[in-house]
C-alpha cells in the first residue's frame, strides 16, 4: 500500500525514486511494482533523460482508485442530515420517492409485455449491479426477493427512508403489491421483501381497480 500511496502523491516516480522514498532495496520495489503491474494496479513507460538510457517511470491506473478507502456512506449522510433539517422526513420520502420513479421508470419500459416472472428477474439483476447479493425465491404468498448485503446499510440505519427505493422499485416495476419481510431496523440479519402476485379476477366480475391502485403507492416499511 505504500507503493501505492507515494505514486498517488508523486503522479509518477521510478522504481529508484520509490526505493529512496521508503527505504526499499530496489530490487524488492521491482518485485512489488511488477506484481502491480501484473494486478493492473500500476502501470509503467519509458521516459527519455538527457543522459542515459530512457527510465522506466511507474503510475497508478484507473483500477487502481478502488484500492483507496471512500467516504461515500459518510458524505450521504451528511446530505440525507441536512436534507432532513430543511423539509423534514417528508423531503426525505419525496427524495426517495423520486429516485425510485427515476430509475423504475425506464426498468419498467424495458421489460414490458414480458411474462411476470421475467420482469420480476431483470428487476433483482439490476438490484444486485449495486453489490446487494441480491437473491430471490418463490414462496406461498408470491416471491421473496433478499438483499444479502447492503452496500448502503450505516447510512439506512439513521434514514430508513434509504430502505424504501426497493420495495418502491419493485412495485413501479410489477405494478403489484410489495410488503417487507425482514428488515435490519428489526435487527435481522437482512432486508428482505415479499413481491404479491397479482390476484385474477373471476371471470363474472370487472377487474378490480382498488387493487390496481395499490401498487401505485409506496409500501410502508
Amino acid at each position: 500500500m505504500e507503493v501505492l500511496e507515494l505514486l498517488r502523491r508523486k503522479q509518477a516516480a521510478s522504481a529508484e525514486a520509490i526505493s529512496r522514498e521508503l527505504g526499499i532495496t530496489p530490487n524488492a520495489v521491482r518485485q512489488h511494482l511488477t506484481n502491480l503491474e501484473r494486478d493492473g494496479l500500476v502501470q509503467s513507460q519509458p521516459m527519455r533523460n538527457k543522459r542515459g538510457r530512457p527510465c522506466l517511470m511507474f503510475s497508478l491506473t484507473e483500477r487502481a482508485d478502488a484500492v483507496f478507502p471512500k467516504r461515500y456512506g459518510r458524505l450521504a449522510t451528511m446530505v440525507l442530515t441536512e436534507l432532513q433539517e430543511m423539509g423534514g422526513p417528508r423531503l426525505l420520502d419525496e427524495v426517495f420517492g423520486r429516485v425510485a420513479e427515476r430509475y423504475g421508470t425506464p426498468i419498467a419500459e424495458q421489460t414490458r409485455g414480458l411474462p411476470f416472472e421475467e420482469k420480476v428477474e431483470r428487476v433483482v439483476e439490476w438490484i444486485a449491479r449495486a453489490g446487494t447479493l441480491a437473491e430471490k425465491e418463490e414462496i406461498p404468498e408470491g416471491i421473496r426477493v433478499t438483499i444479502h448485503n447492503c452496500p448502503f446499510r450505516n447510512t439506512a440505519l439513521k434514514f430508513p427512508q434509504v430502505c424504501t427505493i426497493t420495495p418502491q422499485l419493485l412495485v413501479r416495476v410489477l405494478g403489484v403489491p410489495v410488503s417487507q419481510d425482514a428488515s435490519i431496523h428489526r435487527r435481522d440479519p437482512c432486508c428482505s421483501f415479499i413481491v404479491h402476485r397479482a390476484e385474477s379476477p373471476p371471470a363474472s366480475s370487472p377487474p378490480r381497480r382498488e387493487r390496481a391502485r395499490d401498487g401505485d403507492g409506496a409500501p410502508g416499511s
